[in-house]
């Protein structure tokens, strides 16, 4: 996955290289905005699949079938946010997530990404509710894609909401998702939430309940907790961090990681050299660090797990270098609120 080793592309952008904080918020992602007339050609289509306003969902349109023949599979993308915002086309600039839909349409792959609900107006595991209404309204309804073919990629508080699903008997083991997602990726998920993030400890607190509450339920809690039957029962799962993630996340990441493969899972351990905790979504359609994107799609469109992943350039086990610790990556970079 590009991650260490003689790197594909000369440029590896971090947060602070994609983003121009000097310019109007219009205009502040100029890498994608030399872009943006790539990233708006690819047909997208705005559906709702659930029975509030934020309940919308972008499916983007591949031109042509990445395998060739047949339909194309379909990743279903879940944003992060903190937990208290996001958005599936982030105004004003409308570049944001487009250029990851927009990427991966490009490649033969049907991209899907819902806006889901934020605290403080939902509660454990509602989030983690709307990703499974998501999910199955895309198997339900996209018949443009191949509904036997389902990726799922979920970035910080999305993955967070994406892994609970997943881990929660309630929702994964009685869904219609059962038998057709054939892939998992997390990207900078927090799998364990500690007070070492009070501002996201505290939001945390509200979504679950209570400090008990967010222990019981956080990923790594429902990991622990689960049967071994249902473990078996998850999709292949890759794992995926930034070089200089926040410490408290890559920790808690391979904690997760060593934990669902001593269960039995099938899981990968991959390291984003040269990125941050934001940096591997916005790089995208950028024109530069998109290798791990590109090492996504040969995954889909292969769909064989171990394949691709013994064909990849990386050393996926080395620990990532990790940032200082802090409640919003923006904060450190001085940089425009980001809706990731």
């Amino acid at each position: 996955m590009a991650c260490t080793g003689a790197p594909r592309t000369p440029v590896r952008p971090r947060t602070r290289e994609i983003i121009d904080p000097r310019l109007h918020v219009c205009l502040a992602y100029p890498l994608l905005e030399a872009n943006r007339s790539t990233i708006e050609s690819i047909r997208r289509v705005t559906f709702t699949y659930g029975s509030s306003d934020v309940h919308k969902l972008d499916v983007y349109y591949p031109s042509l079938s990445g395998s060739g023949d047949g339909l194309p599979p379909i990743l279903i993308f879940f944003y992060g946010g903190g937990l208290v915002r996001g958005a599936r086309s982030s105004p004003p600039s409308n570049l944001v997530h487009n250029n990851l839909g927009a990427f991966f349409a490009s490649r033969g792959i049907l991209v899907v990404i819902p806006d889901y609900r934020f605290v403080p107006g939902i509660t454990f595991p509602q989030g983690s509710e709307d990703v499974r209404d998501a999910i199955e309204w895309t198997i339900k309804n996209v018949a443009e894609g191949d509904s036997n073919r389902v990726f799922l990629l979920g970035h910080s508080a999305g993955g967070l909401h994406l892994a609970s699903y997943l881990l929660l008997p309630s929702l994964f083991l009685s869904s219609s998702a059962l038998g057709c997602v054939r892939g998992v990726i997390l990207m900078g998920v927090p799998c364990e939430i500690s007070p070492s993030r009070p501002q996201f400890y505290s939001v945390a607190q509200t979504y679950y309940g209570n400090a008990r509450k967010v222990a019981a339920n956080y990923p790594l809690s429902l990991l622990r907790r689960a049967y071994e039957s249902h473990i078996l029962s998850l999709p292949p799962f890759w794992n995926v961090m930034a070089g200089s993630e926040p410490r408290a996340i890559s920790v808690s990441m391979q904690t997760f990681t060593r934990e669902f493969k001593s269960r039995g899972g099938t899981i990968e351990e991959f390291v984003l050299e040269g990125h941050d905790h934001l940096s591997p979504i916005l790089a995208l359609s950028s024109g530069s660090g998109e290798d791990w994107g590109l090492d996504v799609v040969r995954w889909i469109i292969g769909g064989l797990y171990n394949e691709a992943a013994a064909t990849m350039d990386l050393s996926h086990h080395a620990p990532p270098t990790t940032a200082e610790d802090t409640n919003h990556p923006s904060a450190v970079l001085d940089l425009p609120a980001l809706n990731i």
